[in-house]
């Protein structure tokens, strides 16, 4: 009998597995299913991840590190440049905004999630026109009556600078990030620390001066020179080094036994094992092109789930998920002082829905070329309103690259992208409440994936290490 069947291999699943192994149990991993995107990269493999605890350069400095002999201990010293799975900051660059009559403006700088720190300056003249400008600047003599407490990001930039500059500067950005408007995110979760320093300086704007080097830290993110496949590729290698076994194909079968659960993929006899890690997978990521799309997105819902725990569990996707689409288009005309983009613009499709287009450089060789990025609503989950199948999708996707003004070159693909971050402290709080309830109530099943921590890479592992090492003090009697 086996200690612990790992169902799926992304990097918050590995990391439980390492955990787990570390300790000498025996473990069996079986690999997640082929045609399921990957929800640590949703956007590709050199995407950034934001890692605000630290957690992702330990982690990584952790497999790096050899394996130290009993009784010692291994430094864990992060991975120097060159190796593929050094860290290196990717600070993001401030995107150009629309301004009067659709034209595309350099962004003030100074800025929080678009905030001017100086309302007055030629950049922010330029985006907002004069008249906005001046409502912006009244925010440097308007008294602040409610010190610290409003909750609403959009509201606060509204009563203080207009809602000019909450169109045209913020709410782009915002709902970008989030999904949603500007007024339904809490000022604490897209820019911690804002409400305290307002308080403090007695002004948005300069609060926004005074956070302004905090911000741009906390959003850089962190990509492995090799990708996040390396890490993926190094787990992989960490974990051969405790004998744990891959199995060939994804887990089919799972079956609760009287004594823990047997598990089975294909032809192979059933393994048992006592404890069970389950990755909460996404979408598969399908063409939007391609006549033989699904009919639905959510196809990993459907009623050929491995077994009634997979559903069980998946009851803690309770954040809201996202369409997301990648398509080439042709180079926009952007001002000349930032000529390479990115860009960044809210649409309004026939439909009355809101989406985001980011522009930016293609990734690869050829970076003369560019693609938009796009993002739709975030859709709350268990509502009655449909999911949009693929061709639906691809439809809406050409419709807002088409609202932004730029010309489609290629054909649509759609990304895996089933989550969007939480947008308020309660929704955040109702999660984690989710989660913790449910491990409470399945002592021996440890789930894991960045579906069920809002997208965040980082929450996922530090959760999913968190509650492998509860569970492997279980299974080693050194806990009940």
């Amino acid at each position: 009998m086996g200690d612990v069947a790992v169902l799926g291999d992304r990097i918050p699943e590995l990391a439980a597995a390492l955990e787990l192994a570390e300790v000498g149990l025996r473990v069996r991993v079986f690999p997640s299913d082929a045609e399921e995107g990957a929800p640590e990269a949703a956007s590709g493999d050199g995407t950034p991840e934001p890692d605000h605890g630290g957690t992702l350069r330990a982690f990584v400095a952790h497999i790096a590190a050899p394996i130290s002999a009993p009784g010692e201990i291994a430094p864990a010293e992060p991975p120097a440049p060159g190796d593929p799975l050094h860290l290196r900051s990717v600070t993001p660059v401030a995107p150009v905004l629309r301004g009067p009559n659709g034209a595309w403006c350099v962004q003030p700088d100074p800025a929080v999630w678009g905030i001017p720190a100086v309302p007055l300056s030629s950049a922010a003249l330029r985006i907002l026109g004069g008249r906005a400008a001046l409502r912006a600047a009244l925010d440097r003599i308007t008294p602040v009556l409610t010190i610290g407490k409003t909750h609403s990001f959009g509201a606060l930039v509204r009563s203080r600078m207009g809602a000019t500059a909450l169109a045209r500067l913020v709410d782009p950005l915002s709902r970008e990030a989030m999904g949603v408007p500007a007024d339904e995110i809490d000022v604490a979760i897209i820019a911690p620390g804002l409400n305290e320093a307002l308080t403090r300086v007695g002004t948005l704007s300069g609060a926004a001066q005074d956070i302004a080097e905090r911000t741009a830290a906390r959003e850089t993110g962190l990509v492995p020179d090799g990708g996040w496949e390396a890490v993926r590729e190094a787990l992989r290698a960490r974990l051969r080094l405790y004998d744990v076994a891959f199995a060939a194909a994804p887990a089919d079968r799972v079956v609760a036994a009287e004594s823990g659960w047997m598990v089975s993929c294909g032809g192979d006899a059933p393994v048992s094992v006592r404890a069970l890690v389950r990755g909460v997978v996404a979408a598969p990521e399908v063409r939007a092109d391609d006549p033989a799309a699904v009919d639905s997105v959510d196809s990993a819902d459907s009623a050929d789930s491995v077994d009634s725990g997979e559903a069980t569990v998946r009851s803690l996707l309770v954040g809201a998920g996202r369409v997301c689409g990648i398509a080439p288009v042709a180079a926009p005309e952007l001002p000349a002082e930032q000529s390479a983009g990115p860009a960044v613009c809210a649409v309004r499709l026939a439909n009355g829905e809101t989406w985001s287009v980011r522009l930016r450089r293609a990734e690869g060789a050829d970076t003369a070329g560019w693609e938009a990025r796009v993002l739709g609503p975030a859709m709350v989950p268990n509502s009655d309103a449909p999911i949009p199948s693929a061709r639906e999708q691809g439809e809406r996707i050409r419709e807002a690259i088409e609202a932004a003004g730029v010309a489609l070159t290629g054909p649509v693909a759609l990304a895996p992208m089933p989550f969007a971050p939480y947008a308020t402290v309660a929704a955040r709080e109702h999660a984690e409440q989710r989660l913790a309830q449910w491990c409470e109530s399945q002592v021996d099943e440890v789930p894991t994936g960045v579906a069920i921590h809002g997208g965040s890479l980082a929450r996922a592992v530090e959760d999913a290490r968190s509650r492998a090492i509860t569970l492997r003090r279980r299974l080693t009697g050194i806990a009940d």
